[in-house]
C-alpha cells in the first residue's frame, strides 16, 4: 500500500492538514529545518501549536530538521558541536509531534574531490549517527539522511552500512538525485538503496534547478508514470513525501497519483 504525505516549510499548517485529511495522506512539516532562527527563539510555543493541530490526526507525521550550513563530520569541533546540538534539538521536537521520521541532510561537498577527505568524512558520519541511533530509538523516531549534493548513492549508504540501525535509514530526494548525481539513472539510486529506504521526496522540475514543481508540470524532465510504480513496488513502502512550494501544485499531483495509481 502507497504511504504518501505532504510537506510545507510553513509555520501555518493549518490549510495542509486539511489537505492531507482529505486525501487520505501524510504531513511533513519543514519549518523546523528551514527557519533556523526558529530554533534560538521560541520553538516550544509553535509545537503546542503544531500538537493542537494535529489532534486527531491520523496519518504519518514526518519533520524536517536543520540543514542550513550543518556539518556533523566537520573536521572543526566546535562546528561539529553546534550541528549536534541543533540536530538533536530537531529530535526531540520530532519526538514531541509523535512525527516517525526525521529528515536531515548529510551534507557531503562534492567539490573536494579528495579520496581522504571522503573516507574522513564518513567515518565521522558514521560515528556520529551511531550514537544518535540511541537517542532515535529512545525517542521511537527514525532519522532519515536525504541526499543533496552527493553525486553517488554510495556515500550515503556507506554511512548507513556501517551504522547498521534500524532508526538510520535513507530518504531519496529524486529531485536531488536528478540535478546533482554523477549521470547516474535514478534506478541506480533506487537500487542501491532500496534495502534502507524508508522515506522519500518527490517534485519535479526543468533540469536546471530544485524549483519543487508539480509531478506533471509541463516541461518537467522527471517521468513520473515511469518512476512511480517503481517506487510503490518498493519491499519497505518507503512513506512519499510530495515536497512543493505550492499548495494547489501538491493537489495537482495528488490527483496525478490517483489517476496513475496501479490496480489493486
Amino acid at each position: 500500500m502507497e504511504r504518501l504525505a505532504i510537506a510545507t516549510h510553513r509555520p501555518d499548517i493549518a490549510p495542509y492538514i486539511a489537505l492531507a485529511r482529505d486525501y487520505g495522506v501524510g504531513i511533513e512539516i519543514q519549518v523546523y529545518g528551514y527557519n533556523p532562527d526558529l530554533l534560538d527563539g521560541d520553538w516550544p510555543s509553535l509545537v503546542a501549536q503544531h500538537r493542537q493541530l494535529l489532534k486527531g490526526f491520523e496519518r504519518e507525521i514526518a519533520i524536517h530538521g536543520a540543514f542550513y550550513d550543518m556539518c556533523i563530520a566537520s573536521e572543526d569541533r566546535q562546528i561539529a558541536r553546534i550541528t549536534r546540538e541543533r540536530y538533536l534539538l530537531c529530535l526531540r521536537i520530532a519526538a514531541e509531534l509523535n512525527a516517525c521520521h526525521i529528515v536531515f541532510h548529510a551534507n557531503y561537498l562534492p567539490w573536494v574531490r579528495n579520496a581522504d577527505y571522503l573516507r574522513r568524512w564518513t567515518r565521522r558520519q558514521a560515528e556520529f549517527w551511531a550514537e544518535a541511533s540511541l537517542e532515535a530509538e529512545r525517542w521511537g523516531v527514525t532519522v532519515v539522511l536525504e541526499n543533496m549534493w552527493e553525486p553517488s548513492p554510495d556515500i550515503i549508504g556507506r554511512i548507513l552500512e556501517w551504522v547498521d540501525s534500524p532508526y538510520i535509514a535513507a530518504c531519496l530526494d529524486i529531485g536531488h538525485a536528478y540535478l546533482y548525481s554523477d549521470s547516474l539513472p535514478l534506478s541506480a539510486w533506487i537500487t542501491r538503496l532500496r534495502d534502507r529506504l524508508v522515506h522519500c521526496h518527490i517534485n519535479n522540475h526543468r533540469g536546471v534547478e530544485d524549483e519543487h514543481l508539480a509531478l506533471d508540470v509541463v516541461g518537467g524532465v522527471i517521468d513520473y508514470s515511469i518512476l512511480l510504480p517503481i517506487l510503490f513496488a518498493l519491499p519497505t513502502s518507503p512513506l512519499i513525501a510530495l515536497e512543493m512550494d505550492r499548495l494547489e501544485d501538491q493537489e495537482r499531483s495528488l490527483r496525478f497519483i490517483l489517476e496513475n495509481r496501479r490496480p489493486e
